[in-house]
């Protein structure tokens, strides 16, 4: 059965994100999908908190969702997180086992700019969902190759162990990471985010006084 991979920063870790990924289950038919937080992406500057708080807020947010895991394998690995190597390890961990990895409509735009990019799909399949405002911009280069491994069927994606890049449609959520953050730093109601961070996530925020709240 399908296992999936969620890739991102998750600084802070929002209710969008929850949702996408039960989302994602439902729409892909998985076993369970695990948030793979990286340490640090190597297009961005940097991350706006410690690994702890992020880890601590990540199993706070997911603590009610048992079919939504954590692997903290890049953290832990430090330095720039590199799809590639870590896409490397899990087919080698799941060598029977289909495996996706889900990103977003505004780090596709950008895969040409990934290390070994042209080589991920020889470890699982890339599952890009949409985000409100992104709209597909590919280089040449990487519209041919999409041509290749585009996969409009979710059922290949059980049916193969990689090789497909699969465009899934989820609910439209217009919350984001970067505004969450602004919000907090502009010291602005808290009380607003409640529609966008789970209770426990928002206090553990405003305990510790991260992101400037």
């Amino acid at each position: 059965m399908l296992k999936l991979f969620f890739g991102g920063s998750f600084d802070p870790i929002h209710l969008g994100h929850v949702i996408s990924a039960q989302q994602l289950l439902a729409t892909t038919h998985a076993a369970d999908i695990t948030l793979l937080p990286n340490a640090l992406s190597p297009l961005k500057e940097k991350q706006f908190s410690t690994a702890q708080h992020r880890q601590q807020l990540l199993e706070l947010a997911l603590s009610d969702y048992p079919q939504l895991k954590l692997d903290w394998r890049e953290v832990a690995r430090g330095g720039h997180s590199y799809t590639c190597d870590t896409l490397k390890q899990l087919a080698n961990e799941y060598p029977n086992q289909p495996l996706g990895f889900v990103m977003g409509l505004d780090s596709f735009n950008h895969l040409d700019k990934w290390r070994e990019w042209q080589t991920l799909c020889d470890y699982a399949h890339l599952i890009v969902i949409a985000r409100p405002g992104y709209h597909l911009q590919l280089s040449e280069q990487l519209n041919q190759w999409l041509e290749t491994k585009l996969c409009k069927d979710v059922s290949e994606l059980s049916a193969h162990n990689n090789g497909k890049v699969y465009f899934c449609q989820l609910q439209k959520m217009d919350m984001s990471s970067s505004e969450i953050r602004q919000h907090l730093q502009n010291q602005a109601n808290p009380d607003l985010l409640k529609n966008q961070l789970s209770e426990k996530v928002l206090s553990y925020i405003l305990q510790h006084k991260l992101y400037g709240a």
